[in-house]
């Protein structure tokens, strides 16, 4: 495990069994700390009576925001251990844009935790909590590696026919709640980890299409309302009531500018009452981030502003070609 952590910094751990509490990881970069600390504060908010410990895996983090998690971790007196993973031991698996490194780090979680927790709840740093996680906490397994979530209809069924999956079922990895035990009995991580190396180009979801391939009809399949998939593109796209947690997926994040999904104000209401209030809006600054910009004013009837992003926009585009 020394190969993977260079650090542990831990904050109000003492001697607690972490088997008493919830366990919840997350795996993020630098980029990703300001939506993690509101999908904390939205976990603390909704979960008032329960015992927490965050599990947050990164390569590199300043002085701020360490200072933030510290405050965080006193004010709603959570545990919380920061564990600074070392940068290069991904160096060799696909990454994109949209798709970071930090991606890989929730393979480490389960072999760095083994012996230390039983179940661990995974989350993408893009997800917001609405309710109780104390059903979720009584869930029987059944003899299955992980709970999951289905992933979109338009996404399941090409990968389930891409990746030829026995199960018929494609799971969205931005939610798991894995049995830690048999996650490591049956080597998931190095499983997972050879099948992205073997496939280098191939998976076009990372190693989301890699953990769907290994962890194939070992499964526990879960309503929508714990990983419910909210793309904040499409206008008309309705949250339920009953919704657990609500994972912004796609590039319309609501920390951003061009986000302008009436849902958005939900996250800001979190926002404002955490400690990353002050941290402003994404703006956009490159060619896409303008197109989007001006995609979402035209969709909300904002066309003088539409014009103005789209104009900015060609010419961006044109400047990055020449």
């Amino acid at each position: 495990m020394n190969d993977f952590v260079k650090e542990k910094i831990i904050y109000n751990m003492n001697n607690m069994n972490y088997n008493s509490y919830i366990n919840i990881g997350f795996g993020i970069d630098k980029n990703f700390i300001r939506p993690m600390g509101v999908s904390m504060t939205s976990i603390v908010k909704n979960n008032p009576n329960e015992n927490i410990i965050f599990h947050i895996f990164i390569d590199t983090i300043d002085f701020i925001s360490l200072n933030l998690l510290e405050k965080f971790a006193k004010q709603y007196n959570i545990a919380m251990i920061i564990y600074i993973i070392n940068p290069n031991i991904f160096n060799k698996l696909p990454s994109t844009t949209h798709f970071a490194k930090a991606t890989y780090n929730r393979l480490l979680m389960p072999k760095i935790l083994n012996n230390i927790v039983d179940r661990l709840i995974y989350i993408d740093a893009d997800i917001q909590c609405f309710g109780s996680l104390s059903n979720l906490m009584k869930l029987d397994l059944k003899n299955n590696i992980v709970a999951v979530v289905g992933d979109l209809k338009y996404v399941r069924e090409k990968q389930i026919k891409l990746l030829s999956l026995k199960s018929n079922q494609y799971f969205n990895a931005g939610f798991m709640y894995i049995d830690v035990k048999k996650w490591n009995e049956e080597n998931i991580s190095d499983k997972v980890i050879k099948v992205s190396f073997d496939n280098v180009g191939n998976l076009p979801w990372l190693d989301q299409d890699a953990l769907n391939i290994i962890l194939d009809n070992k499964c526990l399949y879960l309503d929508k309302k714990y990983d419910f998939l909210l793309n904040m593109k499409h206008k008309k796209r309705k949250v339920p009531e009953n919704v657990i947690f609500v994972h912004y997926v796609g590039r319309y994040k609501p920390w951003t500018k061009w986000c302008l999904h009436p849902f958005k104000k939900h996250f800001l209401s979190v926002s404002k009452e955490s400690l990353w209030r002050n941290i402003p809006l994404i703006e956009p600054v490159n060619y896409k981030s303008m197109k989007m910009m001006g995609r979402s004013s035209f969709l909300y009837g904002k066309y003088i502003n539409a014009f103005y992003w789209y104009l900015k926009y060609a010419v961006y585009k044109i400047k990055s070609k020449l």
